[in-house]
């Protein structure tokens, strides 16, 4: 519970993330990175 409240999350993503699940949002997945100084985002690749 102290995750999500200081990441401004619900309770239910933070469960959400530690499952796995493969549809999340973005957004709140960064803002639960940022408290280890980390971030989510795209990479290109060379796959087609």
């Amino acid at each position: 519970m102290e995750l999500a409240e200081r990441a401004g999350v619900g309770l239910r993503f933070v469960r959400d993330l530690e499952q796995g699940k493969q549809t999340l949002r973005m957004d709140k997945v960064n803002d639960v990175l940022a408290l280890f100084g980390e971030h989510l985002g795209p990479v290109k690749t060379d796959v087609v």
